[in-house]
C-alpha cells in the first residue's frame, strides 16, 4: 500500500512543455487547459476509486485545500492515509501505527500545493491523445526516465480531471478515478493534521 501513496501524488504536478499529440486541438492549447483545471482548484472534495493492475479495488475520499494541504483516506477496514499539513506530509501506516514524514517541497505534491502553480522542467510531456471522450496525457520525470509515467485523464465538457493511471518501473498499472468532485467553501480544518489520525474509526 505503500508505493500507491507515493503514486497518488504524483498526478498533482504543473504540466510543462510537450513532446506530441493526436486530437484536433492543440497539443499546447489541451496541456495549457489541463494546467489551468489544476491551478483553479482550491478547496474540494471527492471520492476516489483504486483499482491495481490485480484487479483489486479500493475507495476512499480525496481532500484538498491549497495552498498546502490536502488528504488521502481509505474506506474501513483500511486505515492507511496521506495527509499534508502546509508544511509536511505524513503517511500513515495503519497496520503498523507509524507515520513517515517528509517536506511537501521535496515531493511532487508541491506544484499543485504551492500558492500558484508553473512550468518545471523536472517533467516530460510525453504525448497528448484523445480516446473514449478523455484527454490523455502521458508525464514521465526527466531526471528518473526509467521510473514509471503518470497518465492524466480529462473530460472534455466540462473539462475537469476525471482519473489518472501510475505506470511504474515494471509496467504494472494502478488506475485513480475521482467521482462527485466538489468545489466547496471549507473544510474541517482537522482533516489537515496528525490529530485525526483515522476518521474510519
Amino acid at each position: 500500500m505503500k508505493h500507491i501513496f507515493i503514486c497518488i501524488l504524483a498526478f498533482m504536478i504543473a504540466i510543462p512543455a510537450i513532446a506530441q499529440t493526436d486530437g484536433s486541438m492543440s497539443d499546447t492549447a489541451y496541456v495549457q487547459q489541463a494546467q489551468n483545471w489544476l491551478s483553479g482548484l482550491k478547496i474540494a472534495k471527492a471520492r476516489f476509486r483504486q483499482t491495481d493492475y490485480q484487479g483489486n479495488v479500493l475507495h476512499g475520499n480525496f481532500y484538498i485545500n491549497r495552498p498546502g494541504r490536502l488528504r488521502f483516506e481509505y474506506d474501513a477496514p483500511v486505515k492507511d492515509y496521506i495527509v499534508a499539513d502546509g508544511v509536511q506530509i505524513h503517511f500513515y501506516d495503519g497496520t503498523s501505527g507509524q507515520v513517515n514524514s517528509g517536506p511537501i517541497g521535496a515531493t511532487l505534491a508541491d506544484f499543485i500545493l504551492r500558492d500558484g502553480n508553473r512550468f518545471d522542467e523536472k517533467v516530460n510531456v510525453n504525448s497528448v491523445k484523445k480516446r473514449n471522450g478523455l484527454v490523455e496525457i502521458s508525464l514521465s520525470q526527466k531526471n528518473q526516465p526509467g521510473m514509471g509515467d503518470l497518465i492524466l485523464k480529462f473530460s472534455e465538457n466540462p473539462f475537469t480531471l476525471h482519473s489518472w493511471d501510475i505506470i511504474d518501473a515494471q509496467g504494472l498499472t494502478t488506475n485513480i478515478a475521482l467521482s462527485n468532485l466538489q468545489r466547496v467553501d471549507r473544510l474541517d480544518p482537522t482533516l489537515f493534521t496528525m490529530r485525526n489520525l483515522n476518521l474510519n474509526e
